[in-house]
């Protein structure tokens, strides 16, 4: 059974808001991304530092970024689409997960997506909620 861990998350998140050091990403990164411990369904991020796949779908400032989180879970379910990795693995990108974030929460690059992959996406997201 999975416990969420809202203390030891607190923790982390504070040491996340004090870090100044900054980060350069651009859109079209799958990044390492401290998501959390979050409320109900909306999905968590695993390990120490409570961090999970996401793609950087747009970055509005140095201050802001929309990240699509991304699961190993292959669903054909309304929000979940296909994504293949560079190293063959399949995954979703999880757009029905959408967020805002901090770049603070941001770290290490995974790869890249093409242009064509991030407009794709981007379209997938205009169509799921409609926009």
């Amino acid at each position: 059974m999975y416990i969420k861990c809202f203390d030891k998350w607190n923790s982390v998140k504070k040491h996340l808001n004090n870090d100044d050091s900054g980060i350069f990403c651009r859109a079209g990164e799958i990044r390492w991304v401290s998501i959390g411990v979050n409320i109900g369904s909306e999905m968590d991020g695993k390990g120490e530092s409570f961090n999970r796949p996401c793609l950087i779908a747009d970055m509005f400032s140095d201050k802001l970024a929309l990240v699509f989180p991304m699961t190993t879970s292959v669903k054909k379910a309304p929000g979940y689409i296909p994504f293949c990795l560079a190293d063959g693995r399949n995954v979703s990108v999880c757009i029905h997960q959408a967020r805002t974030i901090s770049p603070k929460r941001i770290f290490a690059r995974i790869q890249n997506v093409s242009d064509s992959k991030l407009t794709e996406l981007k379209a997938h997201y205009k169509k799921f909620y409609r926009l």
